[in-house]
């Protein structure tokens, strides 16, 4: 089923539920290249709230590259599927190893690349808004309120168009307010519940 025409249709929808009142002095951080068209939209129409981007990559198994076990941030906070790496008997030394490497290939470069080195805005003390078009594992949600809890935000509130039921359930219950247009069940991908396709 497709639930959105295109992502102008997903950001309307966003807006008409986000509360308005709780957005004042609110930080946006997209925590995807796919959430940067939500989170500055929101920003710009809340009058220019403060916002920046939030890297996270995955961390991928070394027997299929298509498999991920777990995340890690610029912060360098880390969410691991613990069942997964028990199941592919994968080391602590891959992991740590691994996680190591993909911080300083990937996060890195991109922390240079696209803000001259400098690390991402204060959390401390801050109301955040984390911001993404779709989440299904919630894999990078997870690792992104991870960061956020580690750097003493004031309160971490999700803005998500369209995200699977059971990882809502989780994150609910981690944060103070979400806001999904819809939750749904046997998630398959992103792009596949918009009618009209797009790049990343």
């Amino acid at each position: 089923m497709k639930f959105f025409e295109n992502r102008s249709e997903a950001l309307e929808k966003l807006l008409s539920i986000i509360d308005i009142n709780a957005m004042d002095n609110m930080l946006i951080i997209s925590i995807s290249e796919r959430g940067n068209y939500y989170a500055r939209e929101i920003a710009m129409r809340n009058g220019l709230l403060e916002g920046d981007f939030m890297f996270i990559e995955e961390i991928k198994s070394p027997q299929n590259k298509q498999t991920s076990l777990g995340a890690i941030s610029e912060t360098k906070d880390y969410i691991l599927i613990e069942e997964l790496i028990e199941s592919f008997e994968i080391t602590d030394d891959y992991i740590f190893n691994e996680a190591e490497r993909v911080y300083e290939e990937k996060i890195l470069q991109n922390i240079y690349k696209f803000r001259a080195g400098e690390s991402i805005i204060s959390l401390q003390n801050r109301n955040v808004l984390l911001v993404d078009e779709g989440a299904n594992t919630g894999l990078t949600l997870l690792c992104a309120i991870k960061s956020c809890i580690s750097k003493k935000a004031a309160s971490i509130n999700v803005a998500i168009p369209i995200i699977a039921k059971e990882t809502a359930r989780v994150i609910e219950k981690l944060v103070d307010n979400t806001y999904f247009v819809y939750e749904v069940e046997d998630f398959i991908d992103t792009s596949f519940y918009f009618k009209q396709s797009y790049n990343k």
